[in-house]
């Protein structure tokens, strides 16, 4: 009998290890997220008439970039200034990926986690540049709120 005590804080140990790894595992597998989907790689192109654009793989345009000192846009806190009908949004610089749908009239690079925006604005035009006015500016952040 007093071998079986002798073993007994041995196999408890044992047991709790067999016990935990199986707990440890069963947590792991249910803890991992799905694979997300294989998104089609976006990029951005110089196209005839001199506009950028963002394109999918089979080279459709999804949207123009906004052109800033004659050339696309630069990126700002890893975003990029994105046009769609008109509307300036928002695209991340490396992936393209739409990150705030286009919605403003006027809309500044990112700063500090802000951009200044607005819904009702006007371009002036002062000589070779433009300025732009309003009297509805707005910050957002990159949720577009």
């Amino acid at each position: 009998m007093k071998k079986t005590t002798r073993h007994f804080p041995l196999l408890l140990l044992l047991a709790l290890l067999t016990l935990g790894s199986a707990c440890t595992q069963s947590a792991d597998k249910k803890a991992r997220a799905p694979e997300p989907a294989p998104t089609l790689p976006l990029s951005m192109t110089e196209i005839e008439t001199g506009k950028w654009v963002i394109t999918d793989q089979t080279k459709t345009p999804l949207y123009e970039v906004f052109i800033y000192d004659n050339g696309p846009d630069y990126p700002s806190e890893g975003l990029i200034r994105i046009v769609k009908n008109g509307k300036i949004g928002y695209a991340d610089a490396q992936t393209y990926a739409l990150v705030i749908a286009p919605q403003y009239d006027c809309a500044f690079p990112f700063e500090n986690g802000k951009a200044k925006v607005s819904k009702r604005c006007q371009t002036i035009k002062d000589g070779e540049h433009s300025i732009w006015e309003s009297d509805a500016w707005e910050y957002v952040d990159r949720q577009g709120r």
